[in-house]
């Protein structure tokens, strides 16, 4: 601790919020310079490579295009209004001034102790902040997401589902940060291990209950009835000693035509969920009428430009390629691996947070001069003095996604998937209008999964390797 205390004492004369913010923004600077070069690689090719008609036609690659180009417009303006409201929100002590606002209402109510008003203050700065991000989130959904084909929801279903959303998570904060800030006052010297040990507790007790107790709050999850396609995946998971236990079916379709698969569970009870806008009208055993007797909308076909039909979503093999790469990342323990890295993580920036919350200057230049609250040292220490760790931890993280993401494609080819994985991959480019070409810098720092044409690359690589050494 001393060396630390000697390493602390050369900040005593810098400015913490000056220091904090002046990274922050030329962290918004070098963002905003890589989707500049995206951008740029977007408008630069206006039609398809000889790599890319491959892919899809022409059609297809002016819409990727088009919604790629609206999407980043979009992204750019709003990342500098949030750049604005972060800076303004800080240098006029903004959070103090909540702060001291919360502190009034529960005085008012009759109700003091720092926890609960630590609990208000976060429920007050939820509540504004959907109001001031409202127009933004309604704008990306209810006009890009509606011109380009993907929202699926009504205006009364967003709010309805939006504000669930938030009383869900509010709940969750409460009964994290309620016994969190008491274990950090409590624990002495040796509150981080507690805190640690706590967080990693109520991680995986909310790993268990979401998808029984709290995802069908959102979605409606059906068990896939007898078919062709649940025989397939049944298979392919005894193939591989998966332990699947039950096969979903949900209703995506009701708020986006994106579509999506995941597994999850622990231990010898997995389950697999598919998105109904992964399956084409050829495997999909929800077919027919939904709980309501009508008739499902997804999946769906799309007219083209000369009146013909053109088919969503992927077919049965299609499905078991794609499901090939998601059991390789359970094989090759892709979920397990980052949870134990994160878990040192988090006990190491508890030990780090132990020690700076001792510098009372710090909260002081963030406009905390009477009070040190401890949920605004979490905040202000995890959110603002650790943001050059965070950006550092999210590059690595990137890097070892990907890293993972090219191994599970490997586990598929290995499976004999290769082939239908990579039509599975482009159909999934097109159906949601992933622009196919990317940056390779951009790329580096915001994709967690390789660009399509890398990918299909390295799976048709580890194919000529597998035909050679059978």
């Amino acid at each position: 601790m001393g060396f630390f205390d000697s390493f602390l004492n050369m900040f005593d004369n810098i400015n913490y919020m000056h220091w904090s913010l002046g990274f922050v923004t030329a962290e918004f600077i070098w963002d905003l310079y890589l989707i500049s070069r995206q951008r740029r690689t977007v408008k630069d090719n206006r039609s398809p490579n000889e790599d890319v008609k491959k892919l899809m036609d022409n059609e297809t690659y002016v819409k990727c295009r088009l919604y790629s180009l609206e999407k980043i417009n979009f992204g750019i303006i709003k990342d500098i209004y949030h750049e604005f409201e972060l800076l303004g929100i800080t240098l006029t002590f903004f959070l103090a001034k909540l702060w001291n606002f919360s502190g009034q209402t529960i005085e008012y109510l009759g109700y003091p102790g720092e926890i609960i008003q630590s609990n208000i203050f976060l429920l007050q700065t939820t509540l504004l902040s959907f109001v001031v991000h409202l127009p933004w989130a309604l704008y990306s959904t209810f006009v890009i997401e509606e011109r380009h084909g993907f929202n699926k929801m009504t205006i009364g279903f967003y709010f309805t589902d939006t504000l669930k959303k938030i009383a869900v998570s509010q709940v969750i904060t409460t009964i994290l940060v309620s016994p969190l800030i008491w274990l950090i006052k409590w624990g002495g010297d040796y509150f981080f291990i507690y805190a640690w040990g706590f967080t990693f507790v109520f991680t995986m007790a909310v790993f268990f209950i979401y998808m029984d107790f709290i995802a069908p709050l959102f979605d409606k999850y059906t068990p896939v009835p007898e078919s062709p396609l649940r025989t397939a995946i049944e298979d392919l998971a005894k193939s591989i000693n998966f332990p699947l236990t039950k096969l979903f079916v949900v209703d995506g379709s009701k708020r986006s035509a994106h579509s999506n698969a995941f597994f999850y569970g622990f231990f010898k009870n997995k389950r697999i969920v598919l998105f109904d806008t992964l399956l084409d009208d050829s495997c999909n055993p929800m077919i027919g009428l939904d709980e309501n007797g009508n008739k499902r909308e997804f999946p769906i076909e799309e007219v083209t430009a000369d009146g013909g039909a053109k088919k969503k979503g992927c077919n049965q093999e299609e499905v078991v390629a794609v499901l090939g790469h998601e059991l390789g990342h359970w094989y090759h323990g892709h979920v397990w691996k980052p949870m134990i890295l994160n878990q040192f993580l988090i006990l190491g920036m508890f030990y780090t947070f132990g020690i700076l919350v001792k510098n009372k200057k710090m909260l002081e230049d963030f406009g905390f001069v009477d009070e040190q609250p401890t949920l605004i040292s979490l905040l202000v220490i995890f959110q603002f003095i650790f943001s050059p760790f965070n950006r550092v931890m999210s590059a690595v993280s990137i890097y070892i996604t990907r890293c993972f993401e090219f191994q599970a494609d490997r586990f598929a080819v290995g499976l004999g998937k290769g082939e239908k994985l990579q039509s599975s991959l482009i159909k999934l480019v097109t159906d949601n209008l992933s622009f196919p070409i990317a940056d390779r810098m951009f790329s580096m720092f915001n994709y967690s999964h390789p660009p399509i044409l890398e990918r299909l690359a390295a799976i048709r690589e580890e194919m000529s390797k597998k035909s050679k050494e059978d």
